[in-house]
């Protein structure tokens, strides 16, 4: 019997931890996962997790017209927690919609005052979050 490669024994391990992965269904219940899971890390200012949900392209803008990218999303997340301790975000309302178009999914809130669209592309397994556009309900202040 011979010796394993040292190179091949790394190799086979990676690929059994890449394949040990849970891959997130293309399904409205696997967006509707990342989309509570976003919530909560950021309420919690877990910026592991957020870094790993927003896509490195991600871009939110507000009702206001600002936008502001990854990163200046996970710095308001990381705020809202020191000024927040032990909050906990509200599961996705029923009143959300979910649409699946291929590795892209549309998310539309309907709030009391606001509604808000969040754009997700399904990528290696997963869903990121690519775009998040918030507009003020017409007559509501």
């Amino acid at each position: 019997m011979r010796p394993h490669h040292p190179l091949l024994l790394a190799a086979g391990l990676a690929a059994v931890a890449t394949a040990a992965q849970a891959l997130e269904p293309i399904t409205a219940a696997g967006v509707r996962d990342a989309e509570e899971r976003w919530s909560q890390a950021f309420v919690k200012g877990d910026t592991a997790t957020l870094a790993l949900l927003l896509d490195p392209a991600y871009v939110s803008v507000s009702a206001n017209g600002i936008s502001r990218s990854k990163a200046e999303i996970i710095a308001a997340a990381v705020a809202f927690a020191a000024k927040n301790p032990g909050q906990r975000a509200p599961p996705l309302p029923d009143t959300s919609t979910i649409r699946i178009f291929g590795p892209a999914a549309i998310v539309q809130h309907r709030g009391a005052t606001d509604i808000s669209v969040d754009v997700f592309r399904y990528r290696g397994g997963h869903w990121r979050a690519l775009y998040s556009q918030h507009t003020a309900k017409a007559g509501v202040s």
